[in-house]
């Protein structure tokens, strides 16, 4: 999902105003739709017809089968998602929205194919809040148990009121972006329907399966859609049906506008071994900026292919939303996805890149490794962000990957810890996403604090290590349905590590990480004033005036944050000489005593910099005689003038 703090802060800087452990592969698609779509412009809406076959790969009777229908999220302002959007710009404004700014969807008819019509056991279910207005999971009973390895097939009939885009699907004039659309069958995990409601802040969570989709639309339309286009017929109406397949994936959506400038080129690459053609779907406002799609494209293609494994499907699509739909803008789907852009916006504002990188990605950590985003959402937006922070670095900087502007210059990475620093303690990374306290506290954790989250892991392991881990998990999980437990096992596994104290605070608390040199000392050793034979005697001053013999110095390393974090410390004297000291970091304070030849010059807590997750890094360190430094005193401005624009564009 799109970043929409760093969207509209970078358009404001240029624009003026449950554990699961890998099984054999399962005899074929738990899931396989065959879907036949027609838009209808002048009323916003699709006309659908969908043939369902669903197989019960558990290991007990299924006695009723439980759906998505999305689109009635938008449908009332009473829905969970309208209710959790309150004060946001996501949701649709009552007292201001038009008629067609609604949506929704209408199951018409259901029923077993050449059976039983199941239209009459249709009941609406709200297995999260009990919100009896929320219409986006509907249950249908068949008149027998589905046992353990058959299969049901169902045909529905259905119609979708598309609404105006406010949360990624929708219409804006003549563009359409069609998502999260038809009538989607639960996950059935762990004994249990898996099917959560749609949320303000949750994303998606789908079995996968094979897809076969008929759209139709007029003929001005340029139509783009998930998988691999196999046929294309123009009808006798005016209209166009082009039909899209695709195997392997959990989702479909499409998209279709008459200002589409379509392109296509191919990326190939031998090592790994890729071949995929990209079709780029330009709106024609923002046809400058083409390029940039294109070249961001190949990047994220090739840093993915090359450090997680091979982009397996034939095609991926990039849509360039309309102007007048920037809610779709920044989303992903299986082999689809939308970026964004503004046709003046100068080339040292990366934003295409990074929203062009970061969409592409999800097709691995979403597309490809299937984890639950209702309730662990940083399986795919933290290991994401943390793979698009690593890929903007390499192509376009480490110290300028989000803003190149001559003098000014901004870091993905910087900007990741630009909003941790400044970000709350109310919530852990590991929550199911609509019991964040809000959309704030939602992307600082399954984006930004789980991105550095994973960042520090790979200073603590090494680059080398962490790629392994990397690698290995994408391989080991990619088609199925992994877990945070999976993730910290396949990193002990590869690692050799207990990493159980990293992730349990990491994960699981909210709280933060803070060590600092709280003091450093250094006095001369010499002979004290004192009596003798009932007389006072005093140092001779001339003697006084000499250097010390030795000097006692004291290093005070304090622990600030609750986190508990094991902590080298670097001792500097001021002959050069070094020592290294190292702390488990349980005890509130510890204090390093040296006695020896020269003064102490400065200490410093992970000179390393391996503990990203610390939320301050100016009290790291500490002179014995402070020294003024104006150029860092400027930077630290800059960075918080940056933490507090950025605090005011989340509320």
């Amino acid at each position: 999902m799109r970043k929409t703090v760093l969207t509209a802060f970078l358009l404001a800087f240029t624009i003026p105003a449950g554990s699961q452990t890998p099984s054999p592969a399962p005899p074929g698609p738990v899931v396989q739709y065959e879907i036949q779509a027609r838009l209808v412009p002048e009323s916003k809406t699709i006309q659908g017809r969908e043939t369902l076959v669903w197989r019960n790969d558990s290991e007990s009777p299924v006695g009723e089968l439980r759906f998505h229908l999305y689109m009635n999220a938008f449908k009332n302002n009473r829905s969970t998602f309208m209710a959790e959007s309150l004060g946001s710009s996501r949701g649709v404004k009552a007292d201001k929205a038009d008629k067609d700014a609604w949506g929704f969807i209408d199951v018409n008819e259901i029923g077993i194919r050449d059976g039983a019509d199941l239209t009459p056991t249709m009941a609406y279910v709200q297995p999260d809040d009990g919100n009896a207005d929320d219409q986006t999971v509907m249950r249908v009973t068949p008149p027998s148990p589905v046992k353990p390895g058959e299969s049901i097939a169902l045909n529905i009939a259905f119609t979708v009121k598309l609404p105006k885009a406010v949360a990624r699907a929708g219409f804006g004039g003549d563009f359409f972006m069609a998502a999260q659309w038809f009538p989607k069958i639960g996950v059935l995990w762990n004994g249990a329907w898996n099917c959560h409601q749609y949320h303000a802040h949750s994303e998606f969570f789908a079995d996968f399966g094979t897809y076969r989709v008929e759209i139709t639309a007029p003929g001005k339309y340029v139509v783009g859609a998930t998988g691999k286009r196999i046929g294309q017929r123009k009808n006798a109406d005016g209209t166009t049906t082009y039909t899209h397949a695709q195997a392997d994936i959990h989702d479909f959506a499409w998209t279709a506008c008459p200002d589409f400038v379509e392109s296509r080129e191919r990326f190939q690459m031998t090592s790994p071994a890729v071949d995929t053609e990209m079709i780029f779907l330009v709106h024609k406002e923002h046809l400058g900026q083409r390029g940039r799609y294109v070249k961001a494209l190949r990047q994220g293609l090739e840093f993915y292919s090359r450090h997680y494994g091979p982009y397996p499907y034939p095609t991926v699509t990039l849509v360039d939303p309309a102007p007048g739909a920037s809610a779709t803008g920044g989303m992903e789907y299986p082999t689809l996805f939308t970026s964004m852009t503004h046709r003046f916006l100068p080339a040292g504002v990366l934003m295409p890149e990074m929203v062009t990188i970061h969409e592409f990605g999800h097709g691995y950590w979403y597309g490809m490794v299937g984890s639950n985003e209702f309730e662990e959402a940083w399986l795919d937006e933290g290991i994401n962000s943390y793979s698009e922070v690593k890929a903007m670095a390499e192509y376009y900087g480490p110290d300028r990957s989000l803003i190149n502007l001559g003098p000014v210059r901004l870091s993905d990475l910087s900007y990741q810890r630009l909003n941790v620093i400044g970000g709350g303690r109310f919530d852990p990374i590991l929550r199911r996403s609509w019991d964040f306290v809000g959309g704030g506290s939602y992307g600082l954790n399954v984006y930004n604090k789980a991105c550095l989250m994973l960042l520090t892991l790979e200073r603590y392991l090494g680059q080398e290590t962490m790629d392994r881990v990397m690698r290995t998990y994408f391989e080991t999980w990619k088609f199925r349905h992994p877990t945070s437990e999976d993730f910290i096992r396949t990193a002990e596994e590869v690692s050799g590590k207990d990493l159980r104290w990293f992730f349990d605070q990491a994960l699981r608390s909210p709280d933060k990480l803070d060590y600092a040199i709280s003091s450093v000392v250094s006095e001369p050793v010499r002979e004290a004033e004192g009596l003798f034979k009932g007389k006072l005697v005093k140092t001779d001053p001339k003697a006084a005036a000499k250097p010390a013999a030795a000097y006692r110095s004291e290093v005070v390393a304090i622990r600030r944050g609750e986190w508990i974090f094991p902590q080298d410390i670097l001792v500097v004297f001021a002959d050069g000489r070094k020592v290294r000291e190292t702390w488990d970091g349980r005890e509130r304070w510890k204090r390093f005593v040296y006695t020896g030849p020269d003064r102490l010059a400065y200490a410093q807590i992970d000179p390393d910099g391996v503990w990203l997750l610390d939320v301050n890094w100016t009290n790291n360190s500490l002179r014995l005689e402070p020294r003024p430094d104006g150029s860092r005193k400027a930077a630290l401005k800059i960075a918080s003038l940056f933490q507090h624009l950025l605090t005011l564009l989340s509320l």
